[in-house]
């Protein structure tokens, strides 16, 4: 393991994906399935979180796993398959909700219901154990091979290529999830490459989401106040 504090591309979206992981936990923990608007509500939850990390995978084989390949086929195989398990649990997931909506009677929607909430279990299981080695195995390679500035740019990259819709998405749980070092270095980066509209719209998310006391700090932090 490197002693040397390097960039970690995935750091603030697998935290924004595992707080968005979090609170639907909570959620379907908290619903009663008998009631369907109840279910409705956390599967749309659901339903975005899955969309969302099918995207991560995807980005990840078309751009990440490539720069690994030259360095450890075998590492590289591994996480193909891991996206693979990945995929299916999505697909197991989206039957299970299918089922539910598909229940006639109140006793038949918690057993569907019940069964989306174990899938959802191991969903967040193993996604939880692949991010960390995403973070630790895949990182080392990527660090031993390449500069932070290579790194950057592939996750630039990927940024560029994300739907205004779902990087709101992301962002809006990264301030959910993230901490103010990491927030703070986020805006300054956007402030000094984004265009002014996309500067403005973080600036109002951050102000939003961030309680008072964290969006006054970051401030201090980045060394002027920040324009919302």
């Amino acid at each position: 393991m490197s002693h040397t504090l390097r960039f970690n591309a995935f750091s603030m979206i697998h935290k924004a994906l595992r707080g968005m992981l979090y609170d639907a936990a909570t959620c379907l923990q908290h619903a009663d399935f008998t009631n369907t608007e109840d279910a409705r509500a956390v599967f749309q939850k659901i339903d975005i979180i899955l969309e969302l990390f099918d995207d991560h995978a995807d980005h990840e084989d078309a751009l990440i796993l490539p720069m690994v390949n030259d360095h450890d086929k075998a590492l590289v195989t591994s996480f193909e398959e891991e996206h693979v398990k990945d995929r299916n649990l999505c697909v197991d997931l989206r039957s299970g909700m299918a089922a539910y909506h598909d229940a006639s009677t109140p006793a038949e929607r918690v057993m569907a219901g019940n069964k989306v909430f174990f899938a959802f279990n191991e969903f967040i299981a193993f996604n939880l154990q692949h991010t960390n080695r995403e973070e630790t195995v895949l990182n080392e390679v990527l660090w031993e091979n390449y500069t932070d500035q290579d790194i950057m740019a592939v996750n630039q990259k990927i940024a560029a290529n994300i739907p205004p819709e779902k990087a709101i998405i992301n962002v809006t749980w990264m301030m959910r999830s993230c901490n103010n070092m990491e927030l703070a270095g986020f805006m300054k980066m956007i402030r000094a490459t984004a265009p002014p509209e996309r500067v403005a719209l973080l600036m109002g998310l951050a102000q939003k989401e961030l309680a008072p006391a964290r969006w006054e700090l970051i401030q201090e932090m980045i060394g002027q106040a920040i324009p919302a």
